[in-house]
C-alpha cells in the first residue's frame, strides 16, 4: 500500500490522517505550512453581509469575531472548512464543493434567487491566498454584486524542521496538497520524487503541476479517501 504524506498544517494534517487511516489508507502527517495569525479590523457594514471562508486557517483566525459581524450569509468550502464552522456552532448557508470560484458562483446564485441587491462581502484569507489566481477570480465575480473586503488574517510559513522531515520520507510515497504554499514549501525542501500527487483546489493543482505534471485533482464532493485509490504508482 502506498503511504501518503498529508501536508496541511499540523492540526489539520493530524485530523486528515485520522480520517484516512479509519478508511484503511496508510497516511502520515508532514506539515508543510505553519499559520501565524495577524490582527485585523472588525467588520460590520450596512447591507446584506456575506462572509466567505475558504480555509480552516481563516476559520481559526476569525471565528471569535463572526458573531459580532452578524453575517446574513456564511459561505464556506466543503467539506473541511464548512465542517470546521459547524464544530464551532456556525451553520453555513452556502457551500462549495469544487473550489473558490464555484463557491462565489453559488453565492451569486443564492443572492439572485433571494432578490438581494445590497450585498457586502468579507473574504478573509492568508498572505498567499489573496494573491492566488483562483481567489482573485472569485473576487471579480463578487465585486459585480457589491464591495469586497479582503483582510489578511494569517500568514503561511514553512516549518523550520521541514527539510529534515522531507529527508526522512520513504522511497515510495504519495503526497496530498491543499494549498499552493504547501506545494512550494514541499518542493523547496528537495524531496525524492513522489509516486503520486493529489490536490484540493485549482490553484493548488496548478502549483503542483509546475513541479509534478501528473498531479491529480481530488473531487471535494466525494469522501477524501477515494482520491487515494488506485494505489499503483503513476510516476517513479
Amino acid at each position: 500500500m502506498l503511504p501518503w504524506a498529508i501536508t496541511r498544517s499540523d492540526a489539520d494534517a493530524r485530523r486528515v490522517v485520522e480520517e484516512l487511516r479509519g478508511a484503511g489508507v496508510e497516511a502520515f502527517a508532514l506539515p508543510c505550512i505553519e499559520r501565524v495569525l495577524r490582527p485585523f479590523p472588525r467588520w460590520r457594514p450596512e447591507g446584506h453581509r456575506v462572509v466567505l471562508l475558504t480555509s480552516t486557517g481563516a476559520v481559526e483566525a476569525v471565528h471569535r469575531v463572526l458573531a459580532s459581524a452578524e453575517p446574513h450569509e456564511l459561505a464556506a468550502i466543503a467539506p473541511t472548512t464548512s465542517q470546521a464552522l459547524r464544530e464551532l456552532g456556525y451553520r453555513p448557508t452556502v457551500e462549495g464543493f469544487s473550489g473558490v470560484v464555484q463557491l462565489a458562483q453559488a453565492v451569486e446564485e443564492r443572492l439572485h434567487r433571494r432578490g438581494i441587491n445590497d450585498a457586502v462581502f468579507w473574504y478573509p484569507s492568508s498572505d498567499a491566498g489573496v494573491t492566488s489566481a483562483e481567489q482573485q477570480e472569485a473576487v471579480k465575480r463578487l465585486e459585480v454584486l457589491g464591495p469586497v473586503t479582503r483582510p489578511i488574517v494569517y500568514e503561511m510559513r514553512a516549518p523550520a524542521t521541514l527539510e529534515a522531515e522531507v529527508a526522512r520520507l520513504p522511497p515510495h510515497y504519495g503526497v496530498f496538497f491543499a494549498s499552493p504554499s504547501a506545494v512550494s514549501n514541499f518542493f523547496a525542501a528537495h524531496p525524492t520524487p513522489p509516486a503520486r500527487v493529489v490536490c484540493w483546489g485549482e490553484s493548488t493543482l496548478h502549483a503542483a503541476r509546475a513541479a509534478f505534471p501528473d498531479a491529480e485533482q481530488a473531487d471535494r464532493s466525494r469522501p477524501l479517501f477515494e482520491a487515494f485509490t488506485p494505489e499503483e504508482p503513476r510516476h517513479v
